[in-house]
């Protein structure tokens, strides 16, 4: 009872913390109908008259909600920073049909459209980390007239290229080590994680949860250990914008859960098949918006040296590669500060490649 009492406490406190913002401010929760289900916007800014920024999650299905006041608090005084919950995570619900990349990618169009219309804004910023990034370039390729720029943190460049790769360093590590048990468990891993199902190509489920065990090993994989919801139950516990079965039901089926249970992941066969084949120099090869590359020095899920080869060749007005020390694959997680820097960048981009001044931002 009396921890029970001290959670709803805990909880009625950061609502109220949440709902800070002044009177400049908007705090708002959004639901959105798309494809059968009910997706959840959570916005939050000091200044109505920021530009908008969207930040799409990883996953397919992962929700950083709870999480979220950790690395947009300082976003959140020069955007309108929203998250969004899809694919049954926290308040959103389930697909019944699971959706394609290319029906991802037209839904997160409805999103932004939904945002533009709502806070009268002729275009906004996308943030996306991991299988997030690849929806924030092809929905700023396909529609740069809503998009004021893009920055990736994880990019997903080339499923396949970029975890041969990591096999190539974990097995020079072990190599290192002179680990023979390393070894002989690393050669028995599909390098790249990919199989065929169905006749579709298909994540390797077995072969990534021993890729990220051995990460793990090396230090190189600590979403598990510090950043999951199990992990940090007592903070989704307390979190503002779910209920105490909102949260649990996070904990329980956190971004951990997929390598445990991959069984979840049904709903997400339709869109793997798109997400296997993306390859971010072939069908991303241009924008005609301000890009941003933010890479944490130590991420091994979608190796840095993918995206600055890709950086290096995609054609765009404006761009910047932006590299935080110390961090890996959930660099906003592992470095907040330094990665709400490098999303700030986003605002001079546009300067410069419009040619405004910077008081005339957008």
């Amino acid at each position: 009872m009396t921890a029970a009492f001290g959670l709803a406490t805990i909880k009625t406190w950061r609502a109220c913390a949440y709902r800070a913002v002044g009177e400049a401010g908007v705090v708002d929760t959004l639901a959105l109908s798309i494809r059968g289900t009910t997706q959840y916007l959570f916005v939050r800014g000091y200044d109505r008259s920021r530009p908008l920024l969207l930040f799409l999650p990883g996953g397919p299905g992962e929700s950083f909600v709870p999480l979220a006041g950790e690395f947009s608090d300082e976003l959140e005084h020069d955007f309108i920073v929203v998250h969004i919950e899809n694919g049954g995570f926290g308040k959103s619900t389930k697909y019944t049909t699971g959706p394609t990349l290319e029906q991802m990618v037209e839904d997160t169009g409805r999103v932004v459209d939904h945002l533009l219309t709502r806070f009268d804004r002729k275009a906004l910023y996308l943030v996306g980390h991991s299988f997030g990034s690849i929806l924030a370039l092809k929905l700023a390729q396909a529609q740069p007239q809503k998009v004021l720029g893009v920055a990736t943190v994880g990019q997903a460049v080339d499923w396949r290229a970029g975890n041969r790769i990591t096999h190539e360093h974990l097995l020079a590590l072990a190599r290192k080590e002179q680990d023979n048990a390393a070894l002989a468990d690393l050669a028995g891993i599909a390098p790249d994680l990919s199989t065929t199902a169905e006749g579709r190509p298909m994540i390797d489920f077995a072969s990534v949860k021993r890729q990220r065990e051995w990460l793990e090993h090396y230090g190189l994989n600590n979403i598990l250990l510090q950043h999951t919801a199990k992990a940090r139950w007592f903070t989704y516990l307390g979190s503002p914008n779910h209920t105490l079965a909102e949260s649990c039901d996070l904990i329980y089926r956190g971004p951990c859960k997929w390598i445990a249970d991959p069984q979840w992941w049904s709903q997400w066969n339709n869109i793997l098949p798109g997400v296997l084949e993306f390859n971010a120099a072939r069908d991303v090869p241009q924008l005609e918006i301000p890009y941003i590359a933010i890479v944490g020095s130590n991420d091994w899920i979608t190796p840095g040296l993918l995206t600055r080869q890709y950086f290096d060749a995609l054609i765009a007005p404006e761009k910047r590669f932006i590299e935080i020390p110390g961090a890996q694959h959930y660099t906003f997680l592992d470095k907040p500060h330094e990665f709400q820097q490098a999303v700030r960048t986003l605002l001079s981009l546009t300067h410069e490649s419009s040619g405004q001044p910077a008081a005339d931002r957008p």
